[in-house]
């Protein structure tokens, strides 16, 4: 039987106002982001983690490996007409490409993507999700992406949207001292710089665009020195060689596909995205 969501948040949107406190935009173009939840956070001022596909895949990896090595419990999802036209799979059950969860004991809420956004509404898309963040009184947002630096180390950088944030960072991550944040990670990191909303963007190293468990890994680590998380990252360092294979395979594959040929594939089941 399927159960009917107990709230629904509607969230509209228009490009050229700018939101004042909780005051949502009303105009023709509505429904840019949709939250609908089957259940309501039960954490009451929680830290929100975002993952969206981005360089390396580093923020996707990321925040579906801590949703699934926490058993976390599944809240709802995020729709918007701009999201492309897909349904994912998980044990045959179509589910939303972006999912929220929740641990109640270690006071997360994660929203992670199995899409990317489309740069022309990510500053649109940004807003909401920092929107949602401050309806549910989340006292801090981390954005986990990736940086492409011509190197292995697997270091992770730091950013944050407010000066005192950044002794969090030492000894944790290196500063990301001069550059830029692209999609819809920078997105909400500038949002949250205008609200004053406290947030760190921890950025992965990679070597390229290509998937990278091993940032991902590093990533990880990070957010547990920085909120002693306890997050193991033992599954996903065993599994990188054999996920980078099957990820590159499947990326190259989507490369050639219509959206109508794109093929199914048989991976972990740590990252749903791909069957």
């Amino acid at each position: 039987m399927i159960e009917k969501p107990q709230s629904i948040w509607q969230i509209t949107a228009q490009s050229d106002e700018l939101i004042s406190d909780q005051t949502l935009y009303s105009s023709m173009d509505r429904e840019i982001v949709k939250i609908t939840l089957e259940r309501e956070p039960t954490v009451k001022n929680p830290i929100l983690i975002e993952g969206f596909p981005g360089i390396g895949l580093v923020g996707n990896i990321a925040s579906q490996y801590i949703v699934n090595e926490l058993n976390m419990t599944y809240l709802g999802a995020m729709s918007s007409r701009y999201f492309p036209p897909l349904a994912v799979l998980l044990g045959g059950i179509v589910n939303m490409p972006v999912r929220i969860y929740e641990d109640a004991d270690k006071g997360l809420v994660v929203v992670t993507s199995d899409i990317p956004v489309h740069p022309l509404v990510s500053y649109d898309i940004g807003r909401e999700v920092v929107n949602w963040a401050q309806s549910i009184n989340a006292k801090e947002v981390v954005c986990m992406a990736g940086i492409t630096v011509m190197g292995e180390q697997h270091r992770v950088f730091g950013a944050v949207s407010t000066k005192d944030l950044l002794d969090r960072l030492k000894d944790k991550a290196e500063i990301f001292e001069l550059g830029t944040i692209t999609g819809i990670t920078g997105s909400i990191m500038n949002e949250c710089r205008l609200r004053n909303v406290p947030a760190i963007c921890l950025l992965g190293e990679t070597a390229s665009a290509e998937p990278d468990p091993r940032a991902a890994v590093a990533a990880v680590e990070t957010l547990n020195k920085i909120y002693n998380l306890g997050v193991s990252t033992a599954k996903l360092s065993e599994q990188a060689e054999q996920i980078e294979v099957q990820m590159h395979q499947l990326a190259q594959q989507l490369k050639s596909a219509t959206p109508e040929e794109q093929p199914l594939q048989q991976l972990p089941k740590e990252f749903p995205m791909y069957g």
